[in-house]
């Protein structure tokens, strides 16, 4: 009995460690490449060439370029024939441009864009500082080779690396695309500057295959950050002044609040707690009613995870939305009043909101790149990137923030309001010198809007991925997706009353 009971307790230590030896495998198996591949050597390149000869399945020839930047930059130009294709990450924003045009990419193609970015400007050194995570290894075969296949993920977005099981070397790459599985293949190892660089590469993409042929590897060459621009398109019509397109925005926010008064919708929230790898500890769902109230929106809970709340559950709700209703309406008449002292007095009112951010902030604390027209939501936009600008000093927190973010920013320019907008800390960001707070660069956030009722852009589409420590030692980790949907237009009988909703037509177009 003794010793049935010593292999129970042997069968289930062997189960509790294996996740733990496996992942730790994980690691060994990229340490392994990064010594094959030229061990500290590869610490030191900071940007990479290649230039060579593409040969399509068709039999079509021509010319393939890549270029990297430390730390996520990435750009691939291939043209051969019929086939002209360029793809690119610019640490802002991802883009593409094929026979449908120059786009630039969101949602999945853009998040799997960059984690490919950071993978080859980042050769792997460096994954937990990027909060890429390594999932364990499985055995694998890459046309006839042994191989081990990690699978690393970041942000939703994953990539699949296969590496040989004898020289420890990357001999495949694969990914989902929106076009589906995308694979790379690796060979004809040369060594260039200490580094083992691929002289060979197989790119498939569903039925269409490209043979490329490496001629020359250049590393540390200094590549201009415009090398990463979105490139301009030819006929396209003359861009319209930035700054007085975004002052029109503000000037237009009096009527765009008047009009968001009048709507309510259904919210939904998907909420994930992560561990510090970015795995999945815990997923909540809740779904709200969202209703204007003056110029606030308070959102009531209906359900959570899929189920209605209950009786008492309800009331307590009830009670804490009539509540905060109640406290909007104090805090807005409070406002209103020192605004009419202030008119009375004959001075300019304050403003109520002194850590609001505009759009013209961007103008300000920003470098602007990459002004471009764009469709979004079958809808003409003028999108542009925005990065730090570098020798900005700020005044205070707002614009510290502000500072330290890069992405981009899509207007509609006759409605004149933001479209969509999405960025991600640069740098960390603490208050209190990190002993209260400490935000981590890993932070992004994205914005979305669509055209209701064909007058106004409302919410659609909301996401944040918080990284922070609080009081030194408390970490948060969280992702956040909100989704609004089902907008209705509201007859206002007076300020504060809301009469019952009127149905609105939607557009067909869903997220």
């Amino acid at each position: 009995m003794r010793k049935v009971r010593f292999a129970i307790l042997f069968i289930v230590a062997s189960l509790l460690v294996q996740p733990s030896t496996l992942a730790q495998s994980a690691g060994k198996v990229i340490d392994r490449y990064k010594k094959a591949t030229g061990g500290g050597a590869i610490k030191r390149i900071k940007s990479t060439r290649m230039s060579g000869t593409v040969t399509t399945s068709s039999g079509d020839t021509g010319t393939f370029s890549l270029k990297t930047a430390s730390p996520d930059r990435l750009r691939i130009d291939i043209e051969a024939g019929q086939l002209k294709v360029s793809e690119c990450y610019n640490g802002k924003s991802a883009w593409r441009l094929d026979t449908r045009g120059l786009r630039t990419l969101l949602g999945q193609e853009a998040k799997r864009l960059r984690l490919e970015a950071l993978l080859a400007a980042g050769r792997l050194v460096d994954l937990s500082r990027n909060r890429i995570l390594a999932e364990a290894p499985s055995k694998a075969t890459v046309e006839g080779r042994d191989a081990l296949r990690v699978e690393v993920v970041k942000d939703d977005a994953r990539a699949r690396l296969f590496f040989d099981a004898a020289s420890g070397m990357l001999i495949k790459q694969e990914s989902d695309t929106s076009e589906g599985a995308q694979e790379i293949f690796y060979g004809d190892h040369r060594k260039v500057d200490g580094v083992m660089e691929p002289f060979s590469l197989k790119i498939r993409n569903g039925p269409v295959e490209v043979l490329v042929t490496i001629a020359s590897v250049e590393h540390n060459r200094p590549i201009e950050a415009t090398a990463f621009h979105h490139p301009k398109v030819e006929g396209e019509r003359p861009l319209p002044e930035l700054e007085p397109l975004l002052k029109s925005l503000i000037a237009n926010q009096e009527k765009i609040d008047q009009l968001r008064e009048q709507y309510s919708c259904n919210m939904t929230e998907v909420e994930r707690k992560l561990d510090g790898s970015g795995r999945v500890k815990e997923t909540e769902t809740k779904t709200y009613e969202v209703t204007p109230v003056g110029r606030e929106f308070v959102e009531r809970l209906i359900s959570v995870d899929g189920k209605e709340l209950s009786d008492s559950e309800r009331e307590k709700e009830d009670r804490r939305v009539q509540k905060e209703v109640e406290e909007i309406i104090k805090r807005q008449e409070k406002v209103q009043q020192k605004k009419e002292k202030a008119l009375a007095r004959g001075e300019r009112p304050e403003d109520d909101d002194k850590d609001r951010v505009t759009i013209l902030d961007f103008l300000r604390i920003s470098e602007i790149t990459s002004v471009r027209r764009e469709m979004f939501r079958g809808y003409e936009v003028i999108a542009f990137d925005f990065e730090p600008r570098r020798g900005f000093k700020p005044k205070n927190r707002v614009e510290t923030v502000v500072s330290k973010l890069a992405g981009t920013v899509w207007v509609d320019e006759n409605a004149r309001q933001v479209a969509r907008l999405e960025a991600r800390l640069t740098d960390s960001f603490k208050v209190g010198g990190g002993l209260l707070a400490s935000l981590s660069p890993s932070t992004a956030f994205a914005f979305e809007q669509d055209k209701i009722g064909g007058e106004v852009w409302l919410p659609s589409f909301a996401e944040a991925n918080i990284s922070a420590r609080f009081l030194l030692f408390a970490k948060f980790n969280r992702s956040m997706v909100r989704r609004y949907n089902d907008y209705k237009k509201y007859q206002i009988d007076s300020k504060y009353e809301i009469g019952k909703p009127v149905e609105k037509n939607k557009p067909d177009e869903k997220l």
